[in-house]
């Protein structure tokens, strides 16, 4: 009796499956008919004029204003492209303030967090739903302005690699809390508020507030609104990983070392990436069209909000940058 070793030792497996099979509605791929899209070649038409459908709001956090030096480059990348935009920064500090005025429902949840990455990815939620705008987190480039993004869509979410879903998930797309743009009063953003309590049990971050929990809320609103039109203001746009997320995590061919070496044990679909992966590798440069890039240093997976030195203060970097104080 041959053991499929490859799959037995990949750690979060039996974890995947379990939150997978929680998931009402997960989308089935046709492995008979046309599988995958044509690799994105360029960009779509965007408008150059008209009104914004999002606010012109930058929003990035941090444990305090001191942070760390090896984000100073990205952070200015936004500032410098989006010069006519508010920028606001988001401390440990002035996030509870923000949620015990605002929304004091959500405190207990908030304080009681197992984890403490589970508190940056609930407040990105909750300010884009209150003030509207654009999250990105600390790691992301800005590559030119989201102007035309804003001008064109309500609601934008930036979408992992396939790979990345593909090899954690046994999902062809996985939503990216990493970077999201949407306009202030969204009911999606509502509904993945309204969604944290129900997932706060769950041990992992990625299921509990991170982009599998992200992506379980894409699912369920749009099985529950399967009529919105791309044009309308409720409708949410899952960009193309070459957008906003086009390089490839460099810890992944570790992943696919150990996922690749027993074909048999896998899934059509993770099959079909892993000869993907033999024959052409994977991608760590964004394309000339893609808005921004994201770096994956996983600084706060590895070390856990742990201070590297040099840090700067933001105010230095952005003297216009706006933390919440008060009412």
């Amino acid at each position: 009796m041959s053991v499929c070793t490859p799959c037995q030792l990949l750690e979060n497996e039996q974890r995947v499956d379990s939150f997978n099979s929680y998931v009402d509605g997960s989308p089935q791929i046709d492995l008979d008919g046309k599988l995958f899209p044509p690799t994105l070649k360029g960009p779509e038409h965007f408008p150059v004029s008209g009104d914004d459908k999002i606010e012109r709001i930058i929003h990035q956090s941090w444990k305090t204003k001191m942070v760390p030096m090896q984000f100073n480059d990205y952070i200015k990348s936004f500032v410098d492209n989006h010069l006519s935009w508010k920028y606001m920064f988001w401390t440990d500090h002035s996030t509870r303030l923000f949620i015990s005025k605002h929304y004091p429902n959500l405190l207990s949840l908030y304080d009681n967090y197992a984890h403490p990455l589970n508190r940056p990815d609930a407040l990105r939620y909750i300010v884009l739903f209150h003030f509207g705008g654009v999250y990105s987190d600390l790691d992301v480039e800005s590559l030119r302005p989201l102007d035309p993004i804003i001008k064109k869509y309500s609601c934008v979410l930036g979408q992992e690699p396939h790979v990345h879903s593909i090899v954690y998930t046994n999902f062809y797309e996985q939503a990216s809390k990493a970077f999201m743009a949407c306009r202030k009063r969204h009911p999606f953003m509502k509904s993945v508020i309204d969604n944290l309590k129900q997932f706060a049990y769950f041990a992992d971050v990625l299921d509990s507030t991170g982009p599998r929990f992200l992506t379980f809320s894409l699912r369920q609103y749009n099985k529950k609104n399967k009529d919105l039109q791309v044009t309308e203001n409720d409708y949410v746009y899952l960009a193309p990983p070459e957008y906003f997320l086009p390089s490839v995590d460099s810890e992944i061919n570790k992943k696919l070392d150990l996922l690749c070496g027993g074909l048999k044990c896998l899934s059509p679909l993770r099959q079909w990436q892993c000869e993907q992966w033999k024959q052409e590798g994977v991608r760590t440069e964004p394309y000339p069209f893609s808005f921004t890039n994201h770096v994956w240093s996983h600084i706060t997976y590895k070390n856990h909000f742990r201070f590297y030195n040099p840090t700067f203060n933001i105010f230095v970097m952005c003297p216009a940058a706006l933390i919440y104080e008060s009412a």
